[in-house]
């Protein structure tokens, strides 16, 4: 299924329309097992929060905030699910804290358990470019709300 069409779907399911902002599609986790497992966290709501690289973003288009939208791909870049932003902020690797982490996957909402993950994560994406990993890297923390699909009641 295209993109164009989940949008469709989600609407008709009761998505509210975008108010501007910016739409982008993107996979969650490096195989397939990280990308179900977060995914299947993002649509029961128990994973509220996503993380990027700042250079990641702006390689993408630029950086994100309140009111974008992000579709959440499968490994076979199939939509699974629409997410609005509600906050956002950049900062330092080193000074992500419990407040950042409170709504990630319940087995990294330790900082030194997200530190550890996202410093193996990022060190190798980073070292595939031949660029090299810091605590000082910056990252965007981007609180999201689901929307589509909704969890039965």
């Amino acid at each position: 299924m295209t993109v164009e069409t989940f949008l469709e779907q989600a609407a008709q399911a009761g998505a509210p329309p975008m108010a501007g902002g910016r739409l982008v599609a993107r996979r969650l986790g490096s195989s397939k097992e990280m990308c179900d497992l977060l995914l299947g966290l993002v649509l029961k709501e128990q994973k509220t929060c996503t993380y990027s690289l700042v250079r990641f973003l702006e390689e993408e288009g630029g950086l994100l905030k309140p009111g974008d939208r992000i579709v959440f791909l499968d490994v076979e870049r199939e939509p699974r699910c629409l997410v609005e932003l509600d906050e956002c902020e950049q900062l330092a690797f080193n000074e992500v804290t419990e407040r950042h982490t409170a709504g990630e996957g319940p087995a990294a909402r330790e900082v030194g358990v997200w530190r550890r993950i996202h410093r193996a994560y990022w060190g190798k994406w980073l070292e595939a470019r031949g660029q090299k990993f810091h605590e000082e890297i910056p990252v965007m923390w981007q609180s999201f709300r689901l929307l589509h699909p909704r969890p039965a009641s």
